[in-house]
């Protein structure tokens, strides 16, 4: 029978869900708490928070939500990254950091309403920030108008250099 505890921390777990901008499941099995430590304060910059949760009450939660595919990857000892802030910097931290701790695995999660597994979300955070896609995007449309300003602009160099040619033929015959 479920207690009123239990009710207000699955209806806690699954707002949290739904209101986040992303939800990301990780397993930690053998890491340890100075290293759980270390890695919130690590996401807390991006609006994050790292959470360890009891995986039934999270798998109702998700339910609830409508993230079926994401309440299937909860095994073992899990926790959630709720994540209110910046994305992208969320995800590269995390995967920065599953790096060089090798027992935090990232299972799956969901992005923006979308549920994704472990390799997509690993894609994803390998992209550039937005910053410098935007600066890439720039300079691939500033590389053809360039172009087109310097093929404009010859025949008129051409024709100045022409007329100086004249000037100096003119000059020197009189």
């Amino acid at each position: 029978m479920p207690t009123t505890l239990k009710k207000e921390k699955v209806s806690e777990i699954q707002k949290e869900a739904q209101d986040s901008l992303s939800f990301i499941v990780t397993s930690f099995g053998g890491l340890k708490t100075v290293d759980i430590n270390e890695f919130r304060l690590k996401i807390r910059p991006f609006k994050a928070e790292y959470r360890i949760v009891k995986n039934s009450l999270t798998k109702i939660a998700l339910k609830n939500a409508g993230f079926e595919a994401l309440a299937g990857m909860l095994a073992g000892p899990s926790a959630v990254v709720i994540e209110r802030g910046d994305t992208m910097g969320t995800l590269k931290t995390i995967f920065e950091f599953a790096k060089t701790h090798e027992a935090l695995k990232v299972t799956g999660g969901c992005l923006e309403g979308k549920v994704l597994t472990g390799p997509q979300l690993k894609t994803i955070a390998s992209l550039p920030s937005r910053e410098i896609l935007l600066s890439q995007l720039l300079g691939a449309l500033q590389g053809p108008a360039t172009n087109l300003v310097s093929v404009l602009q010859a025949p008129l160099r051409d024709l100045v250099t022409v007329l100086e040619a004249i000037a100096k033929k003119s000059e020197q015959k009189a």
